[in-house]
């Protein structure tokens, strides 16, 4: 299976990849290029990492145990077109499957031969990653497009969008009359709502508005659903191209999920005042175990190094020792919590990692 993956479905998938425990599951990442000719090497360096999985396949286990994982790692490396790379191909693989997502974030190429998947990709890439509506509103056209990061998915063209104004007037008596023009701009953006509204109940995602300064306000006012206006953008783009959206939209959506990291901080400290609020590894593991982890926060360099044995964390890099947090996200999202990672040195007041239970 192959798959480019939006956030709703992202979200589905690393739930399962989560709950899958058995060695050896291989997780490969490799840095990819999303433009000719870059991505001409993208295929070298794959291989080049393949060989070195295999290698260390073998090290670790019997040729039997061995055959079936590279076999399904072959099999769908044979079905990767890398002239839709983004910036990251993630793959995991066991003897019974393999999967390949292609990323918008950036890696450093590596593989994880582990009894786990490595989901932090995929955890992260969501958290980067942002699918929205863009409306661009003017007095004579309102456009409807879908948008995902720096991408125009497409722009809705049928019978409701672009819906043209056929209330508006070139009588200049009328036009002389500004309770007329508002009335006749508030009955367009109006029915424009309305259209939008089964689109938004069908898949509800944040809305960009774009137009001039007046009928941004104006039609913002008249929206049923409040609330779901995460950015707006000053100017004319009744006839402008995907392209120069999408270079419009891209920076406020970066802005959007910055923010993201200032409401976690709150959230942490909110429920710090709540008691609410967890920090040593061991308490967060328990927590998680018993279905009472709502929100788990990281560093994005949080790696401690340790193992777990009856149901207690030990820390350390002795002997068999690995990336404890990878056991605890995938309790957590098991459980039906989430997991959000912040910037490095967020978390320093807590040594990294914070639970937020659910009560």
């Amino acid at each position: 299976m192959f798959t480019q993956i939006k956030q709703e479905t992202m979200e589905q998938e690393l739930i399962k990849l989560s709950q899958y425990i058995g060695a050896p599951a291989v997780t490969i990442l490799v840095s990819t290029h999303r433009t000719f000719p870059d991505n001409k090497q993208d295929n070298i360096h794959l291989k080049n990492l393949i060989t070195q999985v295999e290698k260390g396949l073998y090290e670790q286990y019997d040729k039997r145990t061995v055959w079936p994982v590279l076999d399904k790692i072959r099999e769908i490396e044979s079905t990767i077109n890398h002239d839709y790379n983004l910036d990251t191909l993630a793959i995991f693989a066991n003897a019974d499957m393999a999967q390949v997502y292609r990323l918008p974030i950036p890696t450093t190429d590596r593989y994880v031969i582990s009894d786990r998947f490595e989901i932090r990709p995929l955890l992260k890439a969501i958290q980067q990653s942002e699918h929205y509506y863009i409306i661009s509103i003017s007095k004579q056209k309102i456009r409807l497009l879908e948008a995902f990061n720096d991408k125009i998915e497409l722009e809705i063209q049928n019978e409701d969008f672009p819906y043209i104004n056929n209330y508006y007037t070139t009588d200049p008596m009328r036009l002389s009359q500004d309770i007329v023009i508002d009335n006749l701009l508030k009955e367009f953006f109006n029915t424009a709502d309305k259209r939008f509204k089964k689109y938004y109940a069908a898949n509800p995602l944040p809305v960009i508005l774009l137009g001039k300064d007046r009928n941004l306000v104006f039609y913002e006012d008249n929206m049923d659903i409040k609330n779901i206006v995460i950015a707006k953008h000053h100017g004319s783009f009744d006839d402008t191209t995907d392209a120069e959206i999408a270079k419009v939209t891209f920076p406020l959506i970066q802005q959007y999920i910055a923010g993201k990291q200032e409401a976690a901080l709150e959230k942490i400290s909110q429920a710090q005042s709540a008691r609410k609020l967890l920090v040593e590894l061991n308490d967060i593991y328990t927590a998680a175990e018993s279905g009472q982890a709502d929100t788990l926060y990281m560093e994005k360099t949080y790696f401690p190094l340790g193992h777990i044995e009856d149901g207690t964390i030990s820390m350390g890099n002795g002997d068999g020792s690995t990336d404890i947090t990878l056991p605890v996200i995938d309790t957590v999202l098991i459980k039906g919590g989430n997991v959000i990672f912040l910037d490095e040195n967020t978390l320093n007041e807590y040594q990294g990692i914070a639970l937020v239970t659910r009560f």
